[in-house]
């Protein structure tokens, strides 16, 4: 175990390499105002699923439901079921009686 191990020998690298990208992003404001007048037809599944699969929740989200009286609530939801989201007030609702659903 005591073996010594061959020298490495370092090769120097005389010319420029160019194995690098530029990449530039850019995000302007006509993006966020159409995409949230997209986010209004949706249905009320497509934005359940958004919420939690949106890289902001990780355990709870805050939202506002609005019920089909119009009645609206801000609720901390957790989780969902095949038809009712959870809360972390120990709640179950309805997805059936849900209106519309605002995010946070």
């Amino acid at each position: 175990m005591n073996q010594k191990l061959p020298k490495v020998f370092p090769a120097f690298i005389k010319d420029d390499l160019k194995n690098t990208q530029d990449i530039y992003y850019s995000n302007s404001n006509k993006d966020k105002i159409s995409s949230r007048s997209s986010l209004d037809n949706l249905s009320i599944e497509s934005k359940i699923n958004r919420i939690f699969k949106s890289p902001n929740y990780i355990y709870k989200k805050e939202v506002i439901i609005t019920k089909d009286d119009n009645s609206e609530y801000r609720k901390t939801i957790i989780g969902r079921t095949n038809n009712s989201l959870l809360t972390l007030e120990n709640e179950t609702i309805d997805i059936n009686k849900i209106k519309d659903i605002k995010s946070l």
